[in-house]
C-alpha cells in the first residue's frame, strides 16, 4: 500500500511538472513570435526565478526584444539592467537612452530616473548599432522633470528633487520649504529622509523664514523613531550643544552612539572628534582615526577633511603629507569648503607641497562660490593682486566685500 501511495504521488509530481514546463514552452513559443506581452512575462520569470531557473542574461535579452518592439515598460526595466550592470556590463549612455524613450512613453519612473543622470550628465556611448552621443549636463531641465513628476503623483520624485533642491538651498529654499511641508503634512508615514530635509529647513529657516530649531527638533525625533541614522546623529548633535532643546551630553552620548551602530558617518565623525580631544570619552586618538576611516570609506566630506589633519598632523597616525593631501583633495570634490579653502593655503604657502599659485586660486574661487568667507577673502586678494590668476580688480573687490559682509574680520581689516 505504501508503496503504491509513493508511487502515485510520483505519477503526480511529473504530471505537474511535465504540465508547468508546457506552459513554459508555450510562454516560450509565443514570446518567439513576437508577443510583447509574453517577452515581458518571460523577462521577469527569468529575473526572479519564477517558473523556471533564474537567468539574468536571458532576462535581459526578452526586456531587449520587447523594447525594440516599442514597450515603455520593457525600455524602463532595460535601463534598469543597463545602468546597474545586471546580466551585462554597465553601459550609461544605453540607460539614459531607454530612460528617456520610456519617459516619453508616459513612464515617470523612467523620468526620475533619466532627470537624475541628467544632473551630471552622460559620456557618450554605444549599444548594438546604436551610437549614443554625449549629453551635457542640464540641472535646470532635470528639476522642470522632477517638478512634473512631483505634481503628477509620482512619489519616487520627491526625494531626488529635495535632495538637488537642498544642494542649491540659496536658490531654492522657498521652494523645498513649500514642497517638503505639503509632503509631510498630507502623508501619513513620511520618507525620513524627506524629515530629516525638512527639519534642516525648519532650524535653519531657509526660504526666509524665522529660524525655528525647537521645530526642527520636533521632526527630526520623528525620522528618528523609524531609526534614521542621520536623523538619530543629527539629534544627538542637537542636544549636545543645546541647540534647540535643552543640552543633555549624556543622552546625546547614547544617541551618538545608537547612531554609529547604525551606521552614521556624521555620529563617527563627532564621536572621532570628542575621543580626539577627550572630551566626555577617554581620550583615544588611534580609536578616532579609524572611526574617522570607516567615516571616510563612505565620502562622508567631514571625515576626510579630519582624516587629512590626521595625516599633517600625526594625530592617531603617523605623519604623511602625501597623504593629507590626497584626503583634502578627496574631501574638496566631495564637497568640503573648508578642505578645499585648507589646499588653496598649501599651494599658496607651500605647505606640504611646492608653492602653486594657479592652484591655490583654484581651491579659493571653489570654496569662494560655495560661501566660505575666508576663501572669498583670499580668491579677491588673488585677483586684485594677478597671483595665480588674471588681474581684476572689480571682481576681486566684490569677492572681499562679500567676506566681510559675511563677517570675516581680515576681509573688513583689508578693506580698511
Amino acid at each position: 500500500m505504501r508503496y503504491k501511495l509513493q508511487l502515485i504521488l510520483i505519477i503526480a509530481a511529473a504530471f505537474f511538472a511535465a504540465f508547468s514546463l508546457s506552459a513554459a514552452d508555450e510562454l516560450l513559443i509565443r514570446s518567439r513570435s513576437g508577443d510583447i506581452a509574453s517577452q515581458l512575462q518571460l523577462a521577469t520569470e527569468y529575473f526572479y526565478g519564477k517558473n523556471r531557473r533564474k537567468n539574468l542574461p536571458l532576462s535581459l535579452y526578452w526586456f531587449r526584444k520587447a523594447a525594440a518592439a516599442n514597450s515603455p515598460h520593457a525600455q524602463y526595466n532595460l535601463a534598469l539592467f543597463l545602468h546597474n550592470g545586471i546580466g551585462t556590463q554597465a553601459n550609461p549612455a544605453a540607460a539614459f537612452h531607454f530612460y528617456g524613450l520610456a519617459m516619453n512613453q508616459g513612464i515617470s519612473k523612467a523620468a526620475v530616473r533619466y532627470a537624475e543622470m541628467l544632473f551630471s550628465g552622460v559620456e557618450e556611448g554605444s549599444y548594438y548599432e546604436l551610437v549614443l552621443p554625449a549629453v551635457k549636463s542640464d540641472p535646470e531641465r532635470a528639476l522642470d522633470i522632477l517638478r512634473k513628476c512631483v505634481k503628477s503623483g509620482e512619489t519616487d520624485a520627491l526625494l531626488p528633487l529635495a535632495r538637488y533642491l537642498f544642494a542649491d538651498a540659496a536658490s531654492h529654499g522657498a521652494e523645498l520649504r513649500k514642497m517638503l511641508e505639503q509632503y509631510c503634512s498630507n502623508t501619513a508615514d513620511p520618507d525620513p529622509e524627506a524629515l530629516v530635509i525638512y527639519a534642516a529647513c525648519l532650524r535653519s529657516g531657509l526660504g526666509g523664514f524665522i529660524p525655528d530649531p525647537p521645530a526642527g527638533a520636533a521632526i527630526l525625533r520623528k525620522a528618528a523613531e523609524k531609526k534614521h541614522p542621520e536623523a538619530i546623529a543629527q539629534l544627538a548633535e542637537m542636544m549636545f550643544n543645546g541647540f534647540g532643546m535643552p543640552a543633555d551630553r549624556k543622552q546625546a552620548l547614547k544617541l551618538y552612539d545608537e547612531a554609529r551602530k547604525l551606521g552614521s558617518s556624521r555620529a563617527m565623525t563627532d564621536i572621532a572628534g570628542l575621543k580626539q580631544m577627550g572630551i566626555y570619552m577617554p581620550h583615544d586618538p588611534v580609536g578616532a582615526f579609524e572611526l574617522l576611516k570607516s567615516a571616510g570609506e563612505k565620502n562622508y566630506p567631514p571625515a576626510l577633511k579630519k582624516l587629512g589633519d590626521c595625516y599633517a598632523d600625526g594625530i592617531g597616525t603617523e605623519k604623511n603629507h602625501a597623504k593629507a593631501l590626497e584626503f583634502y583633495q578627496l574631501a574638496a570634490e566631495k564637497g568640503s569648503n573648508q578642505a578645499a579653502f585648507l589646499l588653496g593655503c598649501c599651494f599658496r604657502d607651500g605647505q606640504m607641497t611646492p608653492k602653486n599659485y594657479s592652484a591655490a586660486f583654484s581651491y579659493f574661487h571653489k570654496a569662494a562660490l560655495a560661501g566660505h568667507p575666508g576663501a572669498m577673502r583670499e580668491a579677491g586678494k588673488a585677483l586684485l593682486e594677478g597671483r595665480g590668476v588674471v588681474r581684476d580688480y572689480a571682481a576681486g573687490m566684490e569677492f572681499i566685500r562679500t567676506a566681510a559682509r559675511a563677517g570675516d574680520r581680515e576681509a573688513a581689516e583689508y578693506l580698511r
